[in-house]
C-alpha cells in the first residue's frame, strides 16, 4: 500500500534559496540598466552619431559588443558570480571612456554616456554580488597561514 518511492520523494525537497532583498533587486536592475545601456549605446555611437571615417563602423561595433556577450546569461539569471566577474568587462568600457575623454572631446555626449553606463554596470554589479554572496553564504577560501 505504501509506496516508499512516493513518500521519500515528497519528504526530500531541494534546499530553498532565499529570495533577493529589495536592495539586491535594485542593484540587479541597475546592473542590467548599465549593461543594456552599453549594448544600445555602442551601435548608436558607432553607426549613427559618430561614424568613423577611417575604420569599418560595422566591424568596430561588433568588436565593442563581443565582450558584452559573455556575461549575458548569468546577468539575466541573477548569478552573483557573473555579476562579480563581469566587472572586469565593465572596466574595459570605463578605460575606453576615460581615454576618449582625453583624446576626442567632439564626442563628449557619447563618452559621458559610456562612462555612466559602464560605471553603473560595475558598481551595481559589485554590490549585487556582495549582498547576494553574503545572503547565500558564499565566500572566498581562507588562506592558510602555515603555508608561508
Amino acid at each position: 500500500m505504501n509506496n516508499p518511492s512516493s513518500t521519500s520523494a515528497s519528504s526530500t525537497s531541494a534546499p530553498s534559496i532565499p529570495a533577493p532583498s529589495p536592495a539586491m533587486m535594485l542593484a540587479h536592475r541597475l546592473t542590467l540598466a548599465g549593461y543594456f545601456g552599453l549594448v544600445v549605446l555602442i551601435p548608436v555611437w558607432n553607426l549613427w552619431w559618430y561614424p568613423s571615417e577611417v575604420f569599418s563602423n560595422e566591424v568596430l561595433t561588433v568588436f565593442w559588443l563581443i565582450p558584452l556577450i559573455f556575461p549575458l546569461k548569468g546577468l539575466l539569471q541573477g548569478k552573483a558570480y557573473t555579476h562579480a566577474w563581469s566587472g572586469f568587462i565593465a572596466v574595459i568600457y570605463i578605460c575606453h571612456a576615460l581615454t576618449s575623454l582625453v583624446t576626442n572631446l567632439n564626442e563628449l555626449f557619447a563618452i559621458l554616456l559610456e562612462l555612466f553606463f559602464a560605471t553603473l554596470f560595475l558598481f551595481a554589479g559589485m554590490y549585487f554580488a556582495k549582498w547576494r554572496g553574503e545572503q547565500l553564504g558564499l565566500e572566498l577560501p581562507k588562506l592558510n597561514k602555515e603555508r608561508d
